[in-house]
């Protein structure tokens, strides 16, 4: 164990000498999830969902004004933010200024047109910048449009039966006319029965473990370094077990990769509001993740001929499985297969670990994903152990 301990400690002070290991391991996360954040986060952080919206009302018609009623209780719920704007010229001053995400603007004669059964559109003006948003508001448009267009077809139903012809009294005289259909839906706020991770948390775990892979990958891959520069056959033949190179090597990737995860996780949670959890719980799944991640990367450096050949297979194993795993998106939202082949990585059981801490949950509550995480740890690393002693051996 000593040697283990000496050959450790020389090699980590040459990688925390060495730049790269630092851009990988805290730089580049670091930036990423930031910039990450930067552009998706606003419109899932906060108490509502952070939607800047505007209206203007040229028709100021029944129709019209339900309409706006509509996004008025909207923004009484907290999920959007709105502006009432007389003029379109006015909105469209303010969102050129990119105060706003979107506004709707409604044209004069709309329930004129909706009276006729004639076709009638509700402009959605974006900000060129804010495409999910703008996304979002043409949905509130569309939900409203499918309102009334349902009712338009019961009117027509309903003279066509009664062999009258379409006029607002005729549509007065229904049970229902189409100024109030398009109002025949609320937003509620329902908690989600899987627990998620807020947009900061998501963005600075996600990149966290997607780069641990890289990181833990300097201690592994100098295993091929020293072979290739003939130190690795002085080091066989001091007295010391050949385990213990091996053991020295993983050692190192150890403490990379947790002093990698540790900064991490205090620098978001400083400069994102990032909420990782309780600590106890995160130790756990950082441990494990950490383990996980050296016996994926130190059986790749079992198979291949060269540093070079490791860092290059190892970098496409890290890349494929950070996508499956959903670091950079919730894959498993999408359903079906691709939402159960996420769980044959780590990196998604590590993300799910952290959204079972959410919400001020227990540490024990990351013991199921710690368990999955210690599975691929264990199974990987001793068949990796394995492989790199015979490979010494020959």
């Amino acid at each position: 164990m000593a040697a283990s301990l000496r050959i450790a400690g020389k090699d980590l002070r040459l990688r925390i000498r060495d730049r790269s290991a630092f851009i990988l391991g805290i730089l580049a996360p670091l930036v990423l999830s930031y910039i990450f954040f930067l552009v998706f986060g606003p419109a899932t952080t906060g108490s509502g969902l952070g939607l800047e919206f505007g209206v203007v009302d040229e028709d100021r018609s029944e129709i019209s004004m339900s309409f706006v009623s509509v996004l008025e209780n909207a923004a009484s719920e907290g999920f959007i933010d709105l502006t009432v704007y007389d003029e379109r010229a006015a909105a469209d001053e303010v969102l050129a200024e990119g105060d706003l995400d979107a506004f709707f603007s409604i044209p004069q004669g709309l329930e004129q047109a909706v009276f006729s059964n004639q076709s009638a559109t509700i402009d959605v003006i974006g900000h060129v910048d804010s495409p999910n948003s703008t996304q979002i508001a043409v949905s509130f448009a569309e939900r409203f449009s499918s309102g009334i267009a349902a009712s338009q077809l019961a009117v027509v139903t309903a003279a066509s039966i009664e062999g009258a012809q379409i006029s607002p009294d005729f549509v007065q005289s229904l049970s229902q006319d189409p100024s109030v259909a398009g109002m025949n839906y609320e937003l509620t706020d329902q908690t989600a029965t899987t627990k998620q991770l807020d947009a900061s948390t998501f963005f600075a775990a996600g990149m966290a473990v997607f780069f641990l892979f890289f990181t833990v990958q300097f201690g592994v891959t100098g295993l091929l370094e020293e072979d290739r520069d003939g130190t690795l056959a002085r080091l066989m033949a001091a007295p010391i077990p050949r385990a213990s190179v091996v053991g020295a090597k993983a050692i190192v990737s150890f403490l990379l990769g947790v002093i990698s995860m540790g900064v991490l996780a205090v620098a978001t949670s400083l400069l994102m509001d990032a909420s990782w959890g309780a600590p106890l719980g995160v130790s756990l799944l950082v441990i494990s993740g950490v383990l996980a991640a050296i016996g994926i990367m130190g059986l790749v450096a079992s198979v291949a001929k060269t540093p070079e050949g490791a860092g290059n297979l190892g970098s496409i194993i890290a890349v494929v499985l950070g996508m499956l795993g959903g670091t950079f998106f919730p894959v498993g939202a999408s359903g079906g297969l691709l939402a159960s082949l996420t769980y044959l990585t780590p990196h998604a059981w590590f993300m799910r670990g952290l959204a079972d801490l959410s919400s001020g949950a227990p540490w024990s509550d990351a013991l199921p994903a710690t368990g999955a995480i210690m599975i691929f740890a264990v199974s990987t690393g001793l068949l990796a152990m394995v492989l790199l002693r015979r490979r010494l051996q020959t």
